[in-house]
């Protein structure tokens, strides 16, 4: 009567660690995060460039992904907008450096305080193909 009822609960919790995955580990989530770190106007004023860290991952070598960036500066009735793009090449989960231009579409940035906002995402081009979204801002930035 023991070995039925010893038989009878390793089959049990067999069949619970199959269905429910007991005893394998659990697969992180990709994420993608974006923090700046800092911006400095380049000579002329039609571009600033900003630097930063990313996450982003765990993927494959196989994985690329954009942050596009959006810079605004207003000054009284005065209002200046840049667009740049963050192309993410390194997606292993490791924190990344990055540095992007950010052009100007509309007048000359100035020294001062601007916003920036962004998102994007980033995705494994190997088997399975999962994509992770992020976003951050608005955040202000000092131009120097």
């Amino acid at each position: 009567m023991m070995r039925s009822l010893l038989r009878v609960g390793v089959a049990v919790t067999a069949a619970a660690a199959a269905v429910l995955g007991l005893g394998q580990p659990a697969a992180a989530d990709p994420v993608l995060q974006v923090s700046v770190t800092g911006a400095r106007l380049a000579q002329g004023g039609t571009q600033i460039v900003v630097n930063g860290r990313y996450v982003c991952g765990p993927f494959s070598p196989d994985s690329d992904g954009v942050v596009d960036l959006t810079v605004t500066q207003e000054f009284g009735p005065v209002s200046t907008t840049g667009y740049g793009y963050v192309y993410l090449t390194v997606c292993d989960g490791s924190t990344q450096s990055w540095s992007a231009p950010v052009d100007s579409v509309g007048g000359p940035f100035v020294r001062g305080r601007a916003q920036i906002v962004g998102g994007g995402y980033a995705c494994d081009r190997g088997p399975g193909g999962e994509c992770a979204f992020g976003s951050f801002g608005p955040e202000t930035l000092r131009l120097r």
